[in-house]
């Protein structure tokens, strides 16, 4: 009895191959160092674009929104991210009403009314919900996101919605990075090129439209051809940014630096990247240019590591949402395109958009702790122009096509052994 009972209480080795069921999750530590890298940096930056001109206030405030983006980074790593599939339509609900809310009660700032007493904007948490509620629309939407009817037509309502509020808000950097996760996550899902560029073609020149009768936007585009053509007539603001990014004295105690710096206002926000050139030179800026690029490419891998379509087009949404407005604002202080404002994910000053991103780099997280198979980052992509499918395989499907595959090779060797006795009889007889 007790020879048996213990013959049975030994546990089975696992299959060669086998996942353990109960194997403890790992972090993306690659993507952790990505992102503490960024925090530190941020920091230090803030002060050095700051000091001269508000002493140590800047660097003290964002201090405390590192911690508190920290705390909510966490809170999203931990909390398994298929709960954000359930809440998606609250979350997008939420943020049309504060978005609707600002618009009535927000302070004006800057030309523009898109903050609740100066700190917080509904738009940031616009970018998240647009994120989650179109990663999950489309996984329900399945195969029908080619249709016109039940793919098309209710995406371009939602996101028309969107954009439309913080259009009124006069917020056209923030209207096109929002447009833009939702394009993402609707081409990877599935959706008809086709049709996504007829509506690019209306939507484009209503934007123009809206951006022509809010005039600074049109005034912005003006100094910024002017920089280009007509230097004599630029704004000095402008000006001052362009000539930091040449001289790039560095980190020191020269007066003329401080003195330049506290000339230019929003350096430590919306000019950041300029700071980062003018304080650590060339290899600076491509150093963190670098990093995004790592920070896309780990987000892509995250995408294609996901456990189910859900987390994968999420972590696609995610990736764009950081990339674009980091490609924006390295854009604005280089002169590349016009002033939008935007500030740089991670490392410029500001609350919203600080624990913003760190809530997504928490999601992405998530997303990678519940993956158990991991492939490189270049795999199950297809970008042909000619292919109309999903862009982004169904992780389930491919797991229990596979499957199939070894039970098929499985009953298919039977047969062709007893064929072969058959054989091998016959020839004796």
């Amino acid at each position: 009895m007790n020879a048996e009972a213990n013959q049975r209480a030994k546990p089975t080795a696992p299959r060669r191959g086998s996942t353990p069921a109960a194997s403890a999750p790992a972090l993306d530590y690659q993507l952790i160092a990505i992102v503490a890298t960024f925090l530190a940096l941020g920091l230090v930056m803030v002060f050095s674009a700051s000091f001269a001109r508000a002493g140590t206030y800047f660097f003290v405030q964002q201090l405390k929104w590192v911690g508190l983006g920290l705390v909510a980074c966490v809170a999203a790593t931990v909390v398994p991210y298929r709960v954000w599939q359930y809440v998606a339509i609250p979350l997008m609900v939420a943020a049309v009403l504060a978005l609707g809310a600002v618009l009535a009660y927000g302070g004006e700032q800057f030309g523009a009314t898109r903050t609740f007493g100066g700190r917080f904007q509904p738009s940031e948490l616009a970018k998240l919900a647009v994120a989650i509620y179109v990663a999950a629309w489309v996984t329900i939407k399945g195969r029908h996101l080619d249709s016109f009817q039940e793919g098309l037509l209710p995406f371009a309502i939602i996101m028309g919605l969107v954009a439309t509020l913080i259009i009124l808000e006069r917020s056209f950097s923030v209207t096109i990075i929002a447009v833009t996760i939702g394009l993402a996550i609707f081409f990877v899902g599935g959706g008809n090129v086709r049709q996504m560029l007829i509506v690019l073609a209306i939507a484009t020149p209503i934007l123009l439209l809206a951006m022509w009768k809010s005039e600074y936007p049109f005034q912005r585009i003006e100094n910024w051809w002017a920089i280009l053509f007509n230097p004599d007539q630029a704004p000095t603001e402008t000006l001052r940014i362009i000539e930091m990014l040449r001289a790039g004295r560095g980190i020191g105690l020269d007066p003329t630096t401080w003195q330049e710096k506290a000339l230019v206002p929003a350096l430590w926000s919306d000019y950041l990247f300029a700071n980062i050139g003018a304080d650590l030179h060339f290899p600076g800026t491509i150093a963190v240019v670098a990093l995004y690029a790592w920070f896309g490419y780990r987000g892509l891998g995250i995408a294609l590591n996901a456990r189910d379509r859900f987390g994968s087009l999420l972590a696609i949404g995610l990736t764009a949402w950081i990339l674009i407005q980091a490609a924006i604002h390295i854009g604005t202080s280089l002169a590349l395109i016009p002033v939008t404002g935007q500030p740089l994910p991670f490392m410029s000053y500001g609350g919203s958009s600080l624990v913003s991103c760190m809530v997504a780099a928490g999601l992405l997280l998530s997303i990678s702790r519940a993956s158990t198979e991991k492939k490189p980052a270049y795999a199950h992509f297809a970008f042909g122009w000619r292919n109309w499918r999903p862009r982004l395989s169904h992780p389930g499907r491919r797991q229990r096509t596979a499957s199939a595959g070894r039970t098929v090779r499985t009953a298919s060797a039977k047969p062709v052994a007893g064929r072969r006795r058959t054989s091998q009889r016959t020839s004796r007889r």
